[in-house]
């Protein structure tokens, strides 16, 4: 995935002579003066992750929805006969993620808290790099990929997609700054309009690596929420990236709806007669319940057959 270029530092060091002669009579003596050689130069300072503008010390909320099998960042399936079901939205299957005050942490699914750190097959990655690995183990067994979000106006939720090779699950996590509950809204009416990534159980030749490699799917979600009659509507618009050009699947809009007035959460379902897993999950983010973060999961038709999708979503109040 990348190659890492190490350079070399040559010190060099002057040698300075000064000779001093007298006079009267006297002879002269010449001095040699060797100054030390200079100090090494400092480690290189640690590459910068950015995820959120303005950290604070905490750990996020978060929604997110995973399945078993391949998880390590370079990791292929043998066959296309593959299914994508169960999606779990157990919060015992997604990963935690927080931040200390100095740096960012990931808690995989059944393993322990590990620093971020940016993935090492990257050279000198930047503030915009999104592509992060556990610190603690091998390269390509488990990531972080976030959707750089605050580049598009969000300040309070993140968006990204991780694998562990260990838990052998992989999947996509929204998270961030939860709203308080004495911050939501109670009376009136908002819309929210966000974006999706996710994956479906098509299949591709990967023929890079070898192996097969699922098709991604992104697209649009749209929210109405009646905060005061306790209703939420909407609609989610996947779009599946083929070989031959993104492809529209249809406008599945929302049923079997749950959503109280004050709460910070909300569910659904979306209206498709296909089986499958089916449903998305999600809460508000930040002050005043600005923004709108979770998962979802969606059977659907493609090329004559029934196919599974799932992933994650981002939205904010227009």
């Amino acid at each position: 995935m990348g190659i890492r270029v190490l350079g070399r530092l040559a010190g060099v060091t002057t040698l300075a002579l000064s000779v001093a002669a007298c006079g009267g009579g006297g002879g002269g003596a010449g001095l040699v003066n060797t100054p030390p050689p200079p100090p090494p130069p400092p480690p290189p300072a640690a590459a910068v992750i950015s995820i959120f503008a303005d950290p604070v010390a905490n750990e996020y909320a978060s929604v997110g929805a995973s399945i078993a099998g391949p998880g390590g960042n370079l990791d292929t399936y043998d066959t296309t006969d593959v299914s994508f079901t169960p999606v779990s939205s157990a919060s015992a299957d997604q990963p935690r993620i927080r931040y200390t005050g100095t740096s960012y942490e990931i808690e995989m699914p059944g393993d322990s808290w590990d620093k971020l750190v940016p993935y090492g097959g990257l050279s000198n990655p930047g503030p915009d790099n999104n592509y992060f690995e556990p610190d603690s183990i091998n390269s390509n067994e488990g990531f972080l990929v976030t959707s750089n979000s605050r580049t598009r106006g969000y300040t309070h939720v993140e968006l990204g997609s991780w694998g562990s090779q260990a838990a052998g699950r992989w999947g996509y996590v929204a998270f961030g700054t939860p709203t308080p509950g004495s911050d939501i809204p109670v009376t009136g009416s908002a819309t929210f309009s966000g974006s999706i990534m996710g994956s479906s159980d098509v299949l591709v030749p990967d023929f890079f690596y070898g192996g097969y490699v699922p098709l991604p799917v992104s697209g649009s979600i749209d929210f109405t929420f009646d905060f005061g009659r306790s209703s939420l509507s909407g609609s989610l618009s996947p779009i599946l990236s083929t070989p031959n050009g993104d492809q529209s699947l249809g406008t599945f809009a929302f049923s079997d709806t749950v959503y109280s007035a004050g709460s910070t959460t909300f569910s659904g379902r979306f209206d498709t007669p296909l089986t499958g897993d089916n449903f998305f999950l999600g809460r508000f983010f930040g002050p005043d319940a600005k923004e709108a973060g979770g998962a979802w999961a969606l059977p659907f038709q493609y090329d004559g057959s029934s196919h599974q999708a799932f992933g994650g979503f981002i939205a904010k109040r227009n």
